[in-house]
């Protein structure tokens, strides 16, 4: 079983485009995390600020996709403190919430190694057919990732008319690559119109 585990932080704010830099950090503190073919870790969410970075609110979050059998294991960041280019962030208690099922799934950034948009659709349609997965998608906004020394590039995606156990599926296995950096990372969402944003 896959499940999220949602550590609280503390911190003023962090770099916007975080996802290297935090998985950077996260791979010193568990050093078994590059071994995890599945595991994930979700960008880290906040207010963006006008100089490139992203306040930290009070309900600010990491949360990191884990099988089961690592939860135990991923319950040392407890009182960790990352160095987000120069933003320090504190890692606090740590909760576990289980993945649910839901029709509509989205990503805030799929990358498949296709910059073009059509290339990017045929590669998602390859990779839904390579696991049996029948449902429809929508293909949103371009987005850029900055990675060590390359930019990776993707689009934002939602899949929609899933069946309970594909979309339980889905959020497990991610889709394209990079996850520990962000990518291909699904959550439920209640609207198809959230892709457009």
């Amino acid at each position: 079983m896959t499940v999220d585990i949602v550590f609280s932080i503390s911190g003023i704010r962090i770099p916007r485009d975080h996802g290297f830099m935090l998985w950077r950090e996260l791979r010193i503190c568990l050093p078994w995390l590059d071994a995890e073919a599945h595991a994930a870790i979700h960008a880290v969410r906040g207010a963006p600020a006008n100089d490139d970075t992203l306040l930290l609110t009070k309900r600010a979050s990491l949360v990191l996709r884990l099988p089961e059998s690592r939860i135990a294991d991923a319950q040392s960041l407890t009182g960790q403190q990352l160095n987000l280019d120069g933003c320090m962030l504190q890692i606090g208690s740590a909760r576990n919430r289980l993945l649910q099922a839901y029709p509509t799934l989205y990503s805030h950034l799929v990358s498949t190694g296709s910059e073009d948009e059509t290339d990017f659709l045929d590669d998602v349609a390859v990779q839904l057919e390579q696991i049996n997965l029948a449902c429809k998608f929508m293909c949103g906004k371009r987005r850029a990732l900055q990675a060590e020394q390359a930019v990776i590039f993707g689009y934002s995606l939602m899949l929609y008319d899933l069946t309970p156990e594909l979309s339980i599926l889905l959020q497990q296995i991610g889709l394209g690559g990079h996850r520990k950096l962000g990518c291909g990372i699904f959550i439920p969402h209640k609207s198809i119109a959230a892709v457009a944003a």
